[in-house]
């Protein structure tokens, strides 16, 4: 999972409807726009952040804001695959990520027994780095913050855009600390509730329902967890991963109808009955999943999915990461895919041509290979899902076993491809 920020709601000035401002912005993108120099992120999360990075790198002077008042974030832990290290080596920031990670060996599966099923590997390994690193989501965010204001980026915390206006040279934007600023693009980075990709295309993209949520929480580890395991059991899995420091997050994922509201003070009780009710009485991993009920910082994430069409740009306002590609996290690739966004973006940019000849190839680079990551993780969450009973849950261990490494290498050989 990735961003998940909301900001406010933008206003519509000098436009009757959000579809007249559309069409304003579909006008100014036909003309030449110039190379953007100033350029605003909103949005202070992983992709906005290596994106300002790969920015302030080219020459552009970056501005980021977020909502939020500081990057505390619920969860601890997420994982980056070898395209998305990639990516960070651009960048310049595959070193400290790695000094903050945890590699990991091949993902195991057991049933709910304790019962090895199946290693399954992250994909291949290249250029020396490891195929699969597990980071604490706070740590990452302070080190890309950092980078980035090393970078001469600006970052302002507690602070959303309130009003955006564009015209063929620029873009004001109103900010709700009440200054108003001048900036040849702006970029939402602002997650799934993005008002940004509100603002260019009103309603028509909304968040929808996945039918499945993940539990989250970190717990001590015990010693002899050394990679990743999934547990699979009736309708869903209960995942132990291991982090620096000798803590893991335990992450349980089911299908879950509607939406329902959880009191946050219920959280750690519900999770461990989630948890338990997949392992039935097996007293595998018992001690780690009663250390549940008394977990802090649960994070409870209905997995809802957004996939904006072609293209994700009007004149000069664009969303990228999970704004324009939020998706479920079953090949754990949503951030690398915001990541990806932005370094391509950067790469684009240090070209003569113009902006909008930019964007465009920005898209066809990006959007095939966003919706094959898409269209994959949805199906494997759904075929998860499918095992609730004795029978049902058979067929997906034997699955895994036969089935799941094949879909999996073709997949990996997709993230390892050119972004």
């Amino acid at each position: 999972m990735t961003e998940n920020r909301a900001h406010a709601i933008v206003i519509y000035h000098n436009c009757s409807a959000a579809g007249d401002c559309r069409a304003h912005a579909e006008i100014s993108g036909e003309v030449e726009l110039a190379r953007p120099d100033r350029i605003l992120i909103v949005g202070a999360g992983i992709g906005g952040l290596c994106t300002a990075v790969a920015l302030a790198q080219i020459g552009a002077e970056v501005d980021v804001i977020d909502i939020k008042p500081d990057n505390a974030v619920a969860g601890v832990g997420w994982g980056l695959r070898t395209n998305g290290l990639r990516a960070l080596r651009e960048i310049g920031l595959l070193e400290p990520t790695l000094s903050i990670g945890f590699p990991t060996p091949p993902l195991s599966y057991f049933d709910r027994n304790g019962h090895h099923v199946v290693d399954i590997p992250y994909g291949r390994q290249f250029d020396g780095m490891p195929n699969n690193v597990q980071l604490p989501r706070l740590g990452f965010l302070e080190m890309a913050s950092a980078r980035a204001l090393e970078a001469g980026c600006s970052i302002r915390m507690s602070t959303t855009a309130t009003d955006i206006q564009q015209d063929a040279d620029g873009v004001t934007v109103e900010l709700s600390d009440g200054s108003s600023h001048r900036y040849d693009l702006v970029i939402g980075f602002d997650g799934i509730n993005s008002s940004i990709r509100r603002y260019l295309f009103g309603e028509a993209y909304v968040p929808v329902r996945s039918g499945g949520v993940a539990w989250r929480a970190p717990v001590r580890a015990p010693d002899t967890l050394k990679g990743a395991i999934f547990c699979h059991g009736f309708g869903g899995k209960v995942g132990f991963v291991p982090l620096a420091g000798g803590m893991m997050y335990v992450i349980v994922t089911h299908y879950e109808p509607g939406r329902p509201r959880h009191d946050p003070a219920a959280f750690p009780q519900i999770m461990h009955q989630r948890a338990r009710e997949m392992m039935g009485d097996s007293a595998f991993m018992a001690a780690e999943i009663d250390s549940l009920r008394t977990a802090t910082n649960v994070a409870y994430t209905p997995l809802d999915t957004v996939l904006v069409p072609y293209p994700w740009h009007r004149g000069r306002v664009m969303i990228m990461g999970d704004a324009a590609h939020a998706m479920t996290p079953y090949l754990g690739s949503g951030a690398a895919m915001a990541i990806e966004d932005g370094v391509v973006f950067a790469k684009l940019l240090r070209s003569d041509d113009t902006l909008y000849d930019v964007q465009t190839k920005f898209m066809a680079r990006r959007y095939p290979r966003v919706k094959a990551i898409w269209d994959q993780s949805l199906k494997m969450m759904h075929e998860e899902f499918d095992s609730a009973t004795p029978e049902a849950l058979d067929r997906r261990l034997a699955y895994l076993v036969h089935e799941e490494p094949k879909v999996l290498d073709y997949i990996h050989r997709i993230l390892e491809s050119e972004y």
